[in-house]
């Protein structure tokens, strides 16, 4: 029982990679199997009945569900887990530029207020409304180039990543089971072939 509760704590991690995510499911899954068969003995030995009662937990939203079934038909713990995926608006280039439209529009009005503003034709009081707004408007743009940041880095794709795996658990099986003679003459070799992986 442990050794679920640990492994559908580690499930719930949302960093988790495709592969290590189905896993941590089929181990659960197997876990679940055995505790069944287990239980089922238990009563056939004429020890209590723990299956009677259900094992409940909760998801996400903390609703409580039952265990999923260990007959291989109901949902999987990743399906209990999943959470639904964000809806993320984008722009298009004509919207982008309709808005861009929208705000020169604005700034070229500004403007002509503060001109009007310097030849005395509008009021003190209506000069310091007009300052305020563009002040305001200021505030606003620097909260939307807040909004818009990016990151200039380049991140690593799915098949990169496997390849770094890859090459790191292969660098890991060498050094537990190829001997110090063996990794000599491979390194003697590829230098002779003129190889650098």
């Amino acid at each position: 029982m442990r050794e679920i509760s640990r492994k559908v704590a580690e499930i719930q991690n949302e960093g988790l990679g495709e592969h290590r995510l189905r896993d941590l499911n089929d181990e659960i899954n197997k876990l679940l199997r055995e505790r069944w068969h287990w239980e089922r003995r238990i009563v056939e030995l004429g020890g209590p009945n723990y299956n009677k009662h259900g094992a409940k937990m909760t998801d996400l939203e903390g609703n409580i569900v039952d265990v999923p079934n260990t007959s291989g038909r109901g949902p999987g713990i990743r399906e209990l887990f999943e959470k639904p995926p964000e809806l993320r608006k984008r722009r298009t280039r004509s919207a982008e530029g309709a808005m861009r439209r929208r705000e020169v529009e604005e700034w070229r009005r500004l403007d002509e207020v503060r001109r009007e503003a310097r030849k005395g034709v509008l009021f003190e009081e209506e000069e310091d409304v007009v300052e305020e707004e563009g002040k305001e408007r200021e505030r606003e743009e620097e909260k939307e180039k807040e909004r818009e940041f990016v990151v200039h880095v380049r991140l690593p794709d799915e098949k990169e990543i496997e390849k770094m795996v890859l090459l790191k658990k292969k660098m890991e099986l060498l050094r537990e089971y190829a001997s110090e003679d063996l990794v000599e003459q491979e390194k003697e070799a590829k230098a002779m072939l003129n190889i650098h992986r």
